[in-house]
C-alpha cells in the first residue's frame, strides 16, 4: 500500500519537476518558453508590450572554481531570491540553465519600464551575498528584447535578448543593452548618466543653491531659504534637477544623496552662524523613496552632531526634549519638505515617521500642496507646520478664477488648522499683492530671488536682509 501511495505521489510530482528548477525552485526553460508564448497571445489581444530580460552572472565560473560548486549553488539560490524582490507579482522569472536567468515583464506603459527594472536589478546586486565563510559581490549582464517591436515570435524574442546580453558582456559587463539600435542608444545614454551620478557624490559634483523665502507681514523679512540641489557635471555644466532626480529615485541613489543634502544644509547653517551672518533656517526637500525607505531621523541626528553648534540654539527656539538638547545644532532650523503624494501613500506609516521627526525638532512642510489627492481628515492628523501652494495655482492666479479660488481656499483652510502657508513660484507684483491681501504668510519665487549660492545668501543677510531682483536663469 505504501509503495502504491509513494508511486502515486511521484507520478503527481513528475510534471512539476519537469517544469521547475530543482535548485532555485523557479520555473525552468521549458516553462519559460511556454509561458512567453501564452503571454504574447494575450498581449496581442490586449495590445500590451512584453519585455524579455536575459541575465547572465558575470564571472560565475571563477566563483565556482574558487569556492566550489556547493557555494556556487548557494549563490544561485540567493541570486534568484534577490531577483524576485525586484519584480512585480505579475512578472515572471525563470532559471534558464547554469547561471542564466530570464524575466518576462508585461509593460503597459512602454518598453522603458524594462530599463528601469534592469537598473533596479543592478542596484539590488550592489549588496554582497553572504555565503558560509565568504562574502561575495557579483554583477550581471542583461539583454532586453521587446514584443512587438523586435519580433512577434517567442523563440526569436528570447534569442534577441540573448544577443543583447552578449553585447552587454562585450561592453564591459555589469550593464544592460536593448536589442534594437534606437533603444540601445537611449539605454547607453541613460546608463552613462547613471554611472556618472554614482561617481558624482564621491567627486563633490553636487552643490546646494538656496532660494530665499519672505514673510508678507512685518516689513518683508527674509525668514529662511530652501536648499535646492544642483549637479555640476564635468563637460556638461549645471544639469537641471528634472534631468537627474528621477534617475536617483530609480537607482536608489536618492537615499545617499538625500543624506548628503541634509548634512550639507546643516553644515551651511553652522557656517552662516559662526561667520556672523546669522541663524538662517533651511528647508530641505525629501523624496518619497527617501521618506519611506531611508532613515531620516538617523541622518538628521548624525548631520547635526557632526557640525558642533552650541546647544543654546536649541533652547532658544524649541520646547525640546533631553535627546534634542544633546544634539549640536538647532533642528528647528532645518525644515523637511515632503511631497503630498508621499504623505498620502501610507498614511499610518507616514504619521509614525513624522512624529519621530517632530520629536527631534524637525519642522514639516508639505510641498506642492493641492496637486495630489488631499484628505483633510489625514491632514488634521499629520503634525504639519507649513503648506506650500504649488506654483501651478500661482502662475495664472490673476487670470484664472478657479486658481484664485483654490489658492484662497488653501490659505483659509491652513490657517483654520493653525498651519502656515507659503506660495511658490511668485514672479510678479500682481501675484505678490494678491497673496498679501488674502493673508498668505510667506512667498518664494523669482519676484523675490532666484536660487543663489551660499555666498550670495551671506551677502543678502549682511546688507540688511534686502533682496536685489535677479536675472532669470533657465537652470538655477
Amino acid at each position: 500500500m505504501n509503495d502504491m501511495m509513494y508511486r502515486k505521489e511521484t507520478d503527481q510530482r513528475l510534471p512539476q519537476l519537469a517544469r521547475y528548477d530543482a535548485l532555485t525552485r523557479l520555473p525552468n526553460r521549458a516553462l519559460f518558453y511556454e509561458s512567453l508564448r501564452k503571454i504574447i497571445k494575450q498581449a496581442e489581444i490586449n495590445q500590451r508590450i512584453v519585455s524579455i530580460l536575459y541575465l547572465d552572472i558575470d564571472n560565475f565560473k571563477s566563483i565556482n572554481d574558487t569556492l566550489g560548486h556547493a557555494l556556487g549553488d548557494e549563490l544561485l539560490r540567493q541570486f534568484s531570491l534577490r531577483l524576485l524582490e525586484c519584480l512585480r507579482i505579475r512578472d515572471m522569472i525563470a532559471r534558464l540553465g547554469g547561471d542564466e536567468f530570464g524575466c518576462i515583464l508585461i509593460t503597459p506603459d512602454g518598453s522603458g519600464d524594462a530599463g528601469i527594472v534592469a537598473s533596479k536589478i543592478r542596484e539590488a546586486l550592489r549588496e554582497p551575498f553572504m555565503l558560509p565563510g565568504h562574502q561575495v559581490t557579483v554583477t550581471a549582464s542583461i539583454g532586453i528584447s521587446v514584443y512587438p517591436t523586435d519580433s512577434l515570435d517567442a523563440d526569436t524574442l528570447i534569442r534577441n535578448s540573448d544577443t543583447a546580453m552578449c553585447r552587454s558582456k562585450s561592453s564591459g559587463k555589469d550593464t544592460y543593452r536593448f536589442f534594437t539600435a534606437e533603444m540601445n542608444v537611449r539605454a547607453i545614454k541613460k546608463l552613462d548618466q547613471e554611472n556618472a551620478l554614482r561617481q558624482a557624490l564621491d567627486r563633490n559634483e553636487f552643490v546646494l543653491y538656496y532660494q530665499p523665502k519672505m514673510e508678507l507681514s512685518e516689513g518683508g523679512r527674509i525668514t529662511g531659504v530652501e536648499a535646492l540641489i544642483r549637479w555640476n557635471r564635468p563637460g556638461y555644466g549645471f544639469v537641471a534637477p528634472l534631468e537627474f532626480i528621477s534617475v536617483l529615485e530609480q537607482t536608489g541613489l536618492i537615499n545617499r544623496v538625500g543624506a548628503w543634502v541634509i548634512h550639507s544644509a546643516c553644515k551651511q547653517i553652522a557656517e552662516w552662524r559662526h561667520s556672523g551672518v546669522g541663524e538662517i533656517p533651511v528647508s530641505v526637500n525629501v523624496s518619497g523613496r527617501q521618506f519611506s525607505q531611508g532613515n531620516l531621523s538617523r541622518d538628521v541626528i548624525r548631520a547635526t552632531q557632526e557640525n558642533n553648534v552650541e546647544p543654546e540654539l536649541l533652547e532658544f527656539e524649541l520646547q525640546t526634549e533631553r535627546a534634542l538638547r544633546e544634539n549640536s545644532i538647532g533642528s528647528d532650523m532645518l525644515e523637511l519638505e515632503l511631497t503630498e503624494s508621499s504623505l498620502m501613500t501610507h498614511a499610518k506609516k507616514t504619521i509614525d515617521i513624522l512624529r519621530r521627526l517632530k520629536a527631534i525638532g524637525i519642522r514639516i512642510s508639505i510641498d506642492d500642496f493641492g496637486t495630489g489627492y488631499s484628505s483633510l481628515a489625514y491632514l488634521k492628523r499629520f503634525p504639519v507646520d507649513v503648506l506650500k501652494i504649488d506654483r501651478s495655482f500661482i502662475m495664472d492666479v490673476m487670470t484664472n478664477p478657479a486658481d484664485a479660488a483654490i489658492a484662497t481656499a488653501i490659505i483659509g483652510m491652513a490657517h483654520s488648522l493653525d498651519v502656515k502657508v507659503v506660495a511658490e513660484g511668485v514672479e510678479t507684483v500682481e501675484q505678490f499683492d494678491f497673496l498679501r491681501v488674502r493673508g498668505c504668510d510667506e512667498i518664494q519665487g523669482y519676484y523675490l530671488a532666484q536660487p543663489l549660492p551660499a555666498i550670495e545668501i551671506s551677502k543678502l543677510f549682511l546688507r540688511g536682509n534686502k533682496v536685489i531682483k535677479p536675472v532669470r536663469s533657465p537652470i538655477l
